[in-house]
């Protein structure tokens, strides 16, 4: 950690980096209530596909694009002060989706409570790998497991509520993440601030076109492979394997494959002091091609198909915390923005071509366009093995 800790906080070591996972959980499962509502919210405006899909970009940009500059920004001000406002940000803006009456207000949720999940991630995961120094990979690997937990549970939760209570109800979901607003200012420790930076400081060229920037891009390829399992495979289940919309199969096998992400996180950092992280980041991706490949050819909803899936999951996001220490050691000055890189402009990036791999399926068909999709992970593992063959002390360094 490039700063000084000017107030030491309650929670420390694993201890902090267990309530970092609690406060992702719970940050990210709100975070799934657009996909959660989409189908409510089309009927309530009566909009098209088009509109449709700018309101999840909108969402997808405001809480991926701006990562950087908000880890930035933590620096700057304060890492205990942006995580608190973000988780609070998040928590308020986002609830409301549910009781938004015009389709501008839905926008103006979406991107501020986005903004304030952006400010969360490249904020959590710095402190979370200082809480854990013997082993920071551990630390992010239990910050990014906490994620994808709310990330598999969320849907369910939110649904549940809606079709008991109906979505005047969602305000309620607000009450967790206050709460945990309040628990993330007043538990961690304060660190002492860069001081305010110009904005050409901030955004470091170096960080965009150095090799965290590589590291970023590797991870892009990677979360097509992961947006392509989410995604793609539903429809693919529906249009090609006979499965209803709500078919049980589909929400097991998301479920399966999001919380075995999250045990995968944990995973590689600790493989990473024994294997190496290259071995660890690039083995890993070259392994995924496997139960991507088992999981295409393989009856959907036999055992085979369900491990496939985990393995899957799994192995995507081994390289994760490691990729995100790598990131916060070649970029000290800046921990929080190359944090940000990895987790934000991934995300960004994978986006924008998941668009022209969805043209794509409509040209070869769904499955082959899923077979491309996944083969994403073999240039992933190609850019991630140039980048750490050319920094041969970072990959070769504990994590």
């Amino acid at each position: 950690m490039p700063h000084e800790i000017r107030t030491r906080g309650i929670l420390e070591g694993t201890s902090l980096a267990v309530f970092l996972a609690l406060v992702h959980t719970v940050n990210d499962a709100i975070t799934a209530i657009l996909g959660a509502l989409l189908p409510t919210l089309q009927e309530r405006f009566e909009v098209g596909p088009t509109t449709l899909a700018l309101i999840v970009a909108v969402f997808w940009i405001s809480s991926s694009v701006t990562q950087p500059l908000l880890g930035s920004l933590a620096e700057d001000i304060g890492l205990r002060t942006v995580a608190a406002l973000g988780v609070l940000a998040s928590a308020i803006f986002l609830s409301l989706v549910g009781v938004a009456p015009e389709l501008w207000i839905l926008f103006a949720l979406l991107v501020i409570g986005g903004l304030g999940s952006a400010a969360l991630h490249p904020v959590g995961t710095t402190i979370a790998a200082a809480s854990t120094r013997g082993n920071r990979a551990v630390g992010v690997g239990l910050f990014t497991a906490g994620g994808m937990i709310g990330f598999a549970l969320g849907p369910v939760l939110i649904l549940y509520l809606v079709s008991r209570h109906g979505t005047d109800a969602t305000p309620w979901l607000m009450v967790p993440g206050v709460l945990l607003a309040a628990a993330v200012y007043l538990l961690l420790p304060d660190w002492q601030p860069h001081g305010r930076r110009r904005l050409g400081a901030m955004l470091d060229r170096e960080l965009i076109f150095g090799p965290v920037g590589a590291l970023a891009l590797a991870g892009s390829f990677t979360s097509i492979a992961f947006v392509t399992f989410t995604s793609t495979l539903p429809l693919w289940l529906v249009h090609e394997h006979g499965y209803a919309t709500d078919a049980t199969t589909i929400g097991w096998t998301l479920a399966v494959f999001a919380l075995s992400a999250g045990v995968g996180a944990v995973v590689g950092g600790m493989l990473a002091p024994l294997l190496g992280r290259g071995r660890t980041i690039v083995g890993a991706l070259l392994l995924a091609t496997v139960p991507l490949g088992i999981v295409v050819t393989s009856a959907p909803g036999s055992v085979g198909f369900l491990f496939a899936s985990a393995a899957a999951g799994a192995l995507l996001f081994v390289p994760s915390s490691v990729k995100v220490v790598i990131a916060q050691e070649l970029a000290p000055h800046s921990p929080a923005a190359a944090s940000g890189m990895i987790l934000g402009m991934t995300s960004a990036v994978a986006g924008a071509l998941y668009i022209a791999l969805g043209r794509l399926q409509e040209t070869i068909g769904l499955e082959a366009g899923m077979i491309v999709g996944f083969s994403m992970v073999l240039p992933a593992a190609a850019i991630a093995a140039i980048v750490l063959r050319r920094s041969p002390s970072i990959a070769a360094l504990s994590a």
